[in-house]
């Protein structure tokens, strides 16, 4: 059997999100906890990227050319230059994250003779330009195994793709679990004056609906004594800011992206995210795992990490009315506050744990890896 055999993750990002620390947590997972696996993330020159590790010692490698990978018409070409480097770059397995590098990489890891995994951390590509699902089934004919990080998505890709039980699994995203802080006596800490503290984590796009949290919280703000912070960055930033203006909500603040979310969620009381449309979203894990009640929209994997009236309220991502009320229950009542955070954390131990997803991933890497001559 070779020894260090180096696994290429492979992504195409502008904006860091989820996807991107999942990946960077796999690798530096791998890196901890096997001497035969080597972890190389290979991308397009992103300074989170190189910076992430940097900062956890994983090795990774700039692609020198990108000119082809936009162009469906000329993936071929970039298949061809990216088979040439894989092999330079002593590549034994090709991990791809995100529909482009999956779909961009499949040929590429075939003429270069190595296995290729493709994990799918959302389905708005294929909603958006159905067309794209034919992208996904070459794939799977080249031989790349996919991977959804939900039980929604991977009904979705089946429906779609109609791929068949060997073509495509679930493998959850996972989280250090002891990396959350634990979470605040409700009942101690808040007094019927307290302001709470709501938080919203994600990229700042207009899928995540956060023009309509910042509604919501502007009207619950004449009831409440309440904060409202967002953390993340994009395009949608000074539009959501003039909304905020608009709506004269005093009570929310834009915080960028922060590089200690655990802290900012340990501080905070509850948690939204009212996007519309969802793979397995990081940032609600996070919060689950944090042991703060949840409101989110009931799509995607949301509805497996918050279980409606157990640890949180699932809310049709287009009904202000539902999300407003949801929150409202939650302002007036530390006990429900508590129980709802209570079994988010046992919903997170159970399911979402660092250990069992990322092996997961390992055990998948052996199995393809033994499979090549």
């Amino acid at each position: 059997m070779a020894q260090n055999r180096r696994i290429g993750h492979f992504i195409e990002t502008g904006i860091a999100g989820g996807a991107e620390q999942v990946m960077i947590d796999l690798a530096r997972f791998t890196t901890e906890t096997r001497t035969d696996f080597s972890p190389v993330i290979l991308h397009f020159d992103h300074p989170w990227i190189r910076e992430h590790c940097e900062q956890h010692g994983i090795e990774n490698q700039v692609i020198p050319f990108q000119r082809n990978f936009k162009s469906t018409l000329r993936l071929p070409l970039f298949a061809l230059e990216f088979s040439r480097w894989l092999r330079q770059q002593r590549i034994d397995l090709l991990h791809s994250h995100l529909f482009g590098p999956i779909t961009g990489g499949a040929l590429g890891a075939r003429l270069a003779g190595i296995p290729h995994v493709g994990t799918l951390h959302d389905v708005y590509m294929v909603e958006e330009k159905p067309a794209r699902r034919h992208l996904l089934r070459l794939a799977i004919l080249l031989g790349t195994r996919l991977v959804t990080v939900s039980r929604d998505m991977e009904a979705f890709y089946r429906d779609q793709c109609g791929l068949n039980a060997e073509a495509l699994q679930t493998i959850y995203n996972g989280l250090d679990l002891s990396s959350y802080p634990a979470p605040p006596q409700y009942g101690a800490k808040r007094t019927p004056q307290s302001s709470i503290t709501i938080i919203c984590v994600g990229r700042l796009i207009k899928l995540k609906n956060v023009d309509l949290v910042i509604e919501a919280v502007a009207e619950l703000s004449k009831t409440f004594p309440i904060t409202l912070r967002i953390l993340g960055e994009g395009p949608e930033l000074e539009t959501l800011q003039q909304t905020a203006r608009k709506a004269d909500a005093g009570v929310i603040s834009f915080e960028g992206v922060q590089s200690n979310v655990a802290q900012w969620l340990a501080d905070s009381d509850v948690f939204v995210q009212f996007s519309s449309t969802e793979g397995l979203s990081r940032s609600v894990l996070e919060a689950v795992a944090s042991g703060l009640p949840a409101v989110v929209s009931d799509v995607g994997g949301n509805r497996e990490m918050v279980h409606d009236s157990v640890n949180g309220f699932l809310i049709a991502s287009n009904d202000l009315a539902g999300l407003t009320q949801a929150l409202h229950k939650l302002l007036k009542s530390n006990d429900l506050r508590e129980r709802f955070g209570q079994a988010g954390m046992a919903i997170a131990k159970s399911t979402f744990s660092r250990e069992t997803c990322n092996n997961a991933y390992i055990e998948l890497y052996e199995t393809l890896i033994g499979t090549v001559e």
